[in-house]
Order: C-alpha cells, then sequence, then structure tokens
C-alpha cells in the first residue's frame, strides 16, 4: 500500500517518532509520502513529498487523537481511509500503537471498517465540517452562553451553559464524555447533544442522525468551534446538521 503520514513534528520526541514510523513501514513494503512541511521538519527536505494524498491508498496519522483529527481533514479531503497509530495518550480513535509498528499488516488486516458520520455547518458563507464535534461556546470567562436549542422545530432547551455540544457518535468518546454525556456507538444513527456546566442540570438529548440542530443565541454572542478549530462568533443562530460525506475509519 501507498501511505501518506500524517503526524506532528513539533517536538524532537515527536520528530524521532515519525521517523521511526516511516522506516518501519518501507520496511514493510509500503512506500510513504507526506507534506512538503513536515518532510522538511523530518529530513531536512522535501525527499518524502512524493506523492499525494490523492494518489495514496490509506492516510495514517501518527500521534494521540488530535493528530486523527487533523489527519481526518486530510482524509475528507481527498476521500482515502484512514488509519491511526498512537503515539499520544488516550488513542481512542487509532487503531494500534507506535510499539506495535512491526505488526503494522496484521494490526490493519484485522482492524474494523467504519464508516464515520460529519457534521456540517454554515457559517459566514462557508461549509465547515467536523468528524467529532461542533461546539457553540460562550466568548466571555466569566459569563454563561444564553442558548436555545431546538431538534428541527422542536425545543430540546433552553439553558445557560458554558457550552453547547452537538457530537457524533464517533466524538461521543471526546468532549461530550468529559462534559458527562453518554458513549454512542459508531453503529448507532444519532447525534449527541451536551450542554456544559448548565445552570439547570440540563439533560443530555440522543436525537436522531437526520434532525437539523438550531442553536439559538438569546444574548450577547457565541463562539463557534468545528473540531476544536475556532470559527469564529455568531450573533444569532445556526444550524449543525449531518453532512452527506463521511470518513471511512480503521481501528
Amino acid at each position: 500500500m501507498k501511505l501518506y503520514l500524517c503526524a506532528n513534528g513539533y517536538t524532537e520526541d515527536q520528530i524521532v517518532q515519525a521517523k521511526q514510523c516511516v522506516k518501519a513501514l518501507e520496511e514493510l513494503s509500503h512506500p510513504c509520502s507526506m507534506s512538503k512541511e513536515l518532510s522538511n521538519k523530518l529530513y531536512g527536505d522535501d525527499s518524502y513529498a512524493v506523492f499525494q494524498p490523492e494518489e495514496c491508498d490509506l492516510i495514517v496519522s501518527l500521534g494521540g487523537d488530535g493528530a486523527v483529527l487533523n489527519a481526518a481533514k486530510v482524509a475528507f479531503d481527498c476521500g482515502t481511509p484512514l488509519f491511526g497509530i498512537n503515539a499520544g495518550r488516550v488513542g481512542y480513535l487509532c487503531g494500534m500503537r507506535l510499539d506495535e509498528i512491526d505488526s503494522f499488516d496484521r494490526k490493519f488486516r484485522h482492524a474494523e471498517r467504519n464508516i464515520c458520520t460529519m457534521l456540517e455547518v454554515d457559517y459566514k458563507g462557508q461549509t465547515y465540517y467536523a468528524l467529532n464535534d461542533i461546539v457553540i461556546s460562550k466568548t466571555n470567562f466569566g459569563k454563561t452562553a444564553d442558548l436555545s436549542v431546538f431538534a428541527n422545530d422542536k425545543e430540546l432547551f433552553e439553558v445557560r451553559a458554558d457550552a453547547v455540544i452537538v457530537s457524533t457518535p464517533t466524538g461521543s468518546s471526546a468532549y461530550n464524555r468529559s462534559a458527562g454525556g453518554p458513549l454512542v456507538s459508531e453503529k448507532v444513527r444519532a447525534l449527541v447533544v451536551t450542554p456544559v456546566c448548565s445552570n439547570t442540570l440540563t439533560p443530555t438529548y440522543i436525537v436522531d442522525d437526520e434532525c437539523k440542530i438550531t442553536v439559538r443565541v438569546n444574548h450577547e454572542d457565541a463562539g463557534i468551534y468545528a473540531d476544536s478549530r475556532f470559527l469564529g462568533v455568531y450573533p444569532d443562530e445556526l444550524v449543525v446538521r449531518k453532512s452527506d460525506k463521511t470518513i471511512v475509519m480503521y481501528k
């Protein structure tokens, strides 16, 4: 298989791990490529930017779950499956650990193929996508966000809270779980709507994934994040929905 590696490369340890990963994969007869930026970080030149993501058979992320989310953007854009190698801490979205790299072929062969739901939201004329979650948050640390949340036309709740999380089943293991929301199997066709630190102990809602989740700001502004990426602030309402596009992930 031709592999496209997505790794952090911010620290010396990460650089060593990435080079170790490339060496092991190529010894298993898997040609590797990566971005010019990463190739320069690892090798001092762009010699490993030999083919593009859309030319490869598999996107491979190296790091933790954050690395998987970054690699998911690449996989999403080129329509190529994704497989995560955990060199971080939790690695819930990863299919194997870096110290198992010599068993890459066996691990990948036995990995489960998941078709992962993506979320999308329109903001300032552009559509943004998220594998894990879209979060609507307060913008002032000393205040709460005043929000009304609807599933289609039915109001789920009105709340003052730090944030409201709209997550996919894949993302239910991330911020949603930290906020007390439930873990949901990736086989379930659902979206999870979880308030964060609400003033009324508002419960989590699990809704059909065909529902459009409208979040209305009742006072001041709210911030919007897609897979932890800050998109900006908005003063009125926005709609979060399941995308027609998906990602294939092996783990």
